[in-house]
């Protein structure tokens, strides 16, 4: 199995992951090409080798006019949607930002979208975030792992006054990693750098044995005489051959709530990060109907999870086990059709032979501007796309 390993050594910032991702091999231009599919020309991406306490380190600068802005959550969901890039680059972007905002809100104590960012929510990084899906997409990694974390010690000066490193975000965002103090007093791990690795690293405390092809290291701002100020990045390859992913289940037994609430339930868990989200009917004590909630998920969203559960439906329990879950390579593509533009999952069975299939809600809308059957539509789509 691929696996992306990150060495956080000496902390780890936006612009440091995507130093490393591109030392590491990937193309320049994934990054140059960012501010014309962003619509934010105004940006500026510079990339360049530097030396830091004698490491050759690739450093990206991300510069761009002064500005007076303060956006929301939906203003940069806004910017990704009307972007020009692959549907699983707006995924993953939007995913991590979904989560700074949920850091952003649990500190002040209000909701998602009342949330305006500030030093987050700049266009560094901005492309910091989408920059980042882009290049670890690019390298196709199957899973990402992370060393201990050295979140640096000292006070750091923000938007609302002087806070004590790692900032409010920063450690919440890194609940369930290990961390460090030091080995400077420095703020070395940034809330753009916390939310990639809460994003992109599943398992916390997991380290795999793995063979190292390849390494890259990104350079951050700082010079430090104690160490240097770069994130080690190193792909390779696990040495026992995983074939498919540890995660929990979450159930409980419901048999007094209105049904009409099943399906708004259903959604927001799917929205928060659930693998997947089902009721199954059975029948319970005293030949009470009821409905089974099982929901498929990692083990770091557990917490949010059940906050869910517990606000949106009558139980007061659950139960929790491991289950194992198996899958197949796959991912979305845009792709013309007689149609016009339409998504499509692209998925790579065991003999390496492609399959490829419509997305429903797309087929949906066509059917539905054309008045004719969505069978209809799916079919012709799926024929053209698998011939």
């Amino acid at each position: 199995m691929k696996i992306l390993y990150f060495d956080c050594f000496s902390g780890i910032s936006g612009d440091m992951t995507l130093g490393a991702l591109i030392d590491l091999g990937v193309k320049n231009d994934v990054l140059l090409s960012l501010p014309e599919k962003l619509n934010l020309e105004q940006v500026k991406i510079k990339i360049y080798k530097v030396n830091k306490n004698g490491i050759s380190a690739t450093k990206v600068d991300i510069t761009y006019p002064h500005e007076h802005v303060h956006r929301h959550l939906p203003d940069i969901e806004a910017i990704i949607n009307n972007a020009k890039l692959t549907e699983d680059v707006k995924i993953l972007a939007k995913k991590m930002f979904k989560k700074l905002a949920e850091a952003e809100a649990n500190i002040h104590g209000t909701t998602i979208d009342k949330i305006h960012f500030h030093e987050v929510g700049a266009l560094d990084a901005i492309f910091d975030i989408v920059g980042t899906a882009a290049c670890f997409l690019e390298l196709g990694i199957e899973k990402a792992y992370v060393s201990k974390i050295s979140v640096g010690g000292g006070m750091i000066k923000m938007a609302h006054g002087l806070y004590p490193v790692p900032a409010p975000a920063t450690s919440f965002l890194l609940r369930g990693f290990p961390i460090s103090f030091g080995p400077v007093e420095k703020e070395l791990v940034t809330p753009t750098g916390a939310v990639i690795l809460s994003t992109l690293v599943n398992e916390p405390m997991v380290k795999p044995p793995f063979s190292i092809s390849k390494t890259g290291f990104g350079a951050g701002n700082y010079t430090h005489e104690e160490i240097p100020n770069v994130l080690r990045i190193s792909i390779g390859e696990t040495l026992t051959k995983e074939k498919s992913d540890r995660t929990i289940m979450i159930e409980t037994n419901i048999d007094d709530m209105n049904p009409q609430f099943y399906p708004i339930l259903l959604d927001k868990l799917l929205k928060a990060g659930a693998s997947d989200a089902y009721l199954t009917p059975i029948l319970m004590k005293k030949g009470r109907p009821a409905h089974t909630l099982s929901v498929l998920c990692e083990q770091n969203i557990k917490n949010d999870l059940l906050e869910i559960i517990y606000t949106e439906t009558t139980t007061i329990g659950a139960r929790i086990y491991s289950v194992e879950k198996t899958h197949l390579k796959r991912k979305l593509l845009k792709v013309k059709t007689s149609f016009g533009e339409i998504q499509i999952k692209e998925i790579t069975l065991p003999d390496d032979s492609i399959k490829r299939m419509p997305e429903f809600d797309d087929c949906l809308k066509v059917a539905n501007k054309k008045n004719i059957p969505v069978k209809t539509v799916y079919e012709k789509i799926f024929s053209e796309i698998n011939s």
